[in-house]
């Protein structure tokens, strides 16, 4: 029960850090993607190239500043895998924002990042960095 306790409050001291870090992160990532739309890729493929660019810079910004983890072999595999889960949520909302919505690519991935956000936060705390804290 203690150990329930303190791995709820630790939770919580991460949240900040993780929004904190996750705003530089995907500052990173939409600035690629928006720049890669604006060169003439296809949303998909830019965001594909996006979220490539943006899994080392995000490993190590959530790694250290947000989950105090340093450069795991198993980590960064979970880490990865629980990008390529989010790149597929991202790419099929922004699909349908843009295909069935008819949102221009820009404003519709805006408007997926909040659907990044939670499913990164829940795979990040608890899955990626579960057992190395």
């Amino acid at each position: 029960m203690i150990r329930q306790a303190a791995a709820a409050t630790a939770g919580e001291k991460r949240l900040p850090r993780f929004l904190a870090t996750g705003l530089l992160n995907t500052a990173f990532g939409y600035t690629v993607y928006a720049a890669l739309v604006y060169l003439g890729l296809s949303y998909l493929a830019a965001l594909l190239l996006a979220t490539v660019a943006g899994v080392v810079f995000n490993y190590f910004s959530f790694g250290r500043f947000v989950f105090q983890q340093q450069g795991r072999t198993k980590t960064f595999f979970k880490f990865v895998a629980a990008y390529a889960v989010t790149y597929v949520a991202n790419a099929a909302a922004l699909h349908m924002l843009t295909a069935a919505a008819r949102l221009g690519p820009y404003l519709a991935q805006m408007l997926c990042i909040p659907l990044t956000v939670i499913l990164g936060w829940i795979l990040m705390n608890h899955w990626v960095y579960k057992n190395e804290r």
